[in-house]
């Protein structure tokens, strides 16, 4: 089968899904020339059936529609074979009639139990397209086909839609409140996970490490930065102290020039002593000469 043919084919049954209620495994009612024609074209039914409506299927046949296939003379023996293995779908017809008017009657006008209708004839195809959710598969040039949503069914499903999306603000809030309610119960019921204990990488044995001593000496080294209310406590501090030092420097500069000026002064009085002393001290030398000559000349005169 083509791609395109089973995403179309699994859009449908998606639809009849949504909007009428098919749930897997499909219910097929099955005519007798449609097995007859399959049983021509050497088609396994069932699963080609199942290949088409993208599903499992539970095929089903009518009494009315056995007995049909045994009036048959080409491919009797092979279609009565295959229609024994589908259940039988009772109907109420103790005469049987022909299987096609049996179908319709037990289709009725709506389908009430999501029949999916396997059939050849024309006339019971064109009436089961004016029911809604009705799926018709029919053989083509030996491939099974579903033939497209009919435009009752198109309409149904567009009725129901709206009849969704239709619901008033306190429906609708109501509806919230049921659903929170109902996970409220099911989160109480279940039992609190324990937390499993993430495991990392193991790292060496602080006890065993020796610490270094690099961190020791950044530590120490580093001091606390200034606060900007201390920053300026210091450049005050810096202005005053340059204006002391040029103050000081001031003085001492006006102390080394009066040094500078009484140094002369100073030197030359020490010079005047000096010589004084010296005539002193030959003065004096000299007065201890002329005693000693004075005692020496005494006695001899």
């Amino acid at each position: 089968m083509r791609p395109k043919r089973v995403k179309a084919y699994k859009r449908a049954m998606q639809f009849y899904q949504k909007n009428f209620g098919f749930r897997e495994p499909y219910q097929v009612l099955v005519a007798a020339d449609f097995i007859l024609e399959a049983v021509s074209k050497n088609l396994r039914v069932v699963e080609t059936l199942e290949e088409t409506l993208q599903g499992k299927i539970k095929p089903f046949v009518t009494f009315c529609t056995i007995c049909d296939i045994r009036k048959e003379s080409e491919h009797r023996a092979q279609a009565i074979a295959v229609s024994k293995s589908f259940e039988k779908r009772r109907c109420l017809h103790k005469d049987p009639i022909s299987g096609i008017q049996c179908i319709g009657e037990v289709m009725g006008d709506e389908n009430k139990y999501n029949y999916c209708v396997a059939v050849q004839d024309d006339v019971l195809r064109a009436k089961l397209r004016s029911i809604p959710g009705v799926p018709i598969i029919h053989v083509k040039q030996s491939t099974m086909v579903l033939e497209r949503i009919s435009e009752a069914g198109k309409a149904a499903g567009a009725a129901k839609a709206q009849e969704k999306q239709g619901l008033s603000e306190l429906e609708r809030k109501m509806l919230k409140a049921v659903k929170q309610k109902d996970r409220e119960a099911k989160l109480a019921l279940r039992k609190p996970r324990a937390k499993k204990k993430i495991k990392g990488p193991k790292g060496p044995n602080p006890l065993s490490v020796k610490k270094s001593t690099k961190a020791v000496t950044t530590q120490t080294s580093k001091k606390p930065l200034p606060s900007s209310s201390a920053k300026s406590q210091e450049k005050n501090k810096s202005a005053t102290s340059g204006i002391d030092n040029s103050s000081t420097n001031a003085d001492n500069t006006a102390v080394g020039a009066k040094r500078s000026r009484s140094e002369p002064e100073s030197n030359a009085k020490g010079d005047e002593g000096g010589h004084m002393r010296k005539r002193r001290r030959r003065r004096s030398h000299k007065k201890s000469s002329n005693i000693a000559t004075g005692s020496a000349t005494g006695p001899s005169s």
